[in-house]
């Protein structure tokens, strides 16, 4: 295996843990040319997990996101998305599982391809395989919480009041 990975697999443990086992498995197999980082291989023991994940983050090309209904759910691979986004990594959505909620998904993620493994192999390797070209999103907010309550009202009296001065 490389020193430096090319290509970082997010998953959601609960719901994609044996979808990544087996895709990381199957390119080290057939394509031992494209480096990898993968937690359960390559996170070492008493170092704080976030840390490792961004140093990761920060020498990778691409992010293969391995698309689950917990990994639409899970803030851990929320900010992996994202830390990856602002360093201007490749995000490279793979379906994991199906009934997936499309319309869940979050707004710059809606229009992007999926990749669909079983018919789509050898396009996802060739791509893999090619430079990334994708800018850096540096400035991204953190997604509203889930109780978040819209007071339109409110808030366009405050933007009056702000406004005024």
């Amino acid at each position: 295996m490389h020193d430096r990975p090319r290509v970082f697999i997010s998953y959601c443990r609960s719901d994609g843990l044996r979808f990544a086992c087996d895709l990381r498995t199957r390119l080290q197999e057939q394509h031992p040319e494209i480096p990898l980082w993968q937690d359960v291989i390559s996170e070492q023991g008493g170092r704080n997990w976030w840390i490792q994940v961004t140093e990761a983050l920060d020498v990778v090309e691409y992010m293969v996101l391995v698309m689950t209904p917990d990994a639409l759910k899970s803030e851990t691979v929320r900010k992996e998305w994202r830390y990856a986004r602002q360093r201007g990594v490749c995000v490279y959505p793979v379906i994991g599982s199906q009934g997936l909620d499309f319309a869940g998904l979050p707004s710059w993620m809606r229009d992007q391809h999926f990749y669909d493994l079983d018919l789509q192999w050898e396009k996802f390797v060739n791509d893999l395989n090619v430079r990334c070209e994708t800018p850096r999103v540096p400035f991204m907010v953190a997604d509203l919480p889930e109780h978040f309550v819209d007071r339109p009202k409110e808030f366009n009296q405050l933007i009056e009041y702000l406004s005024d001065r």
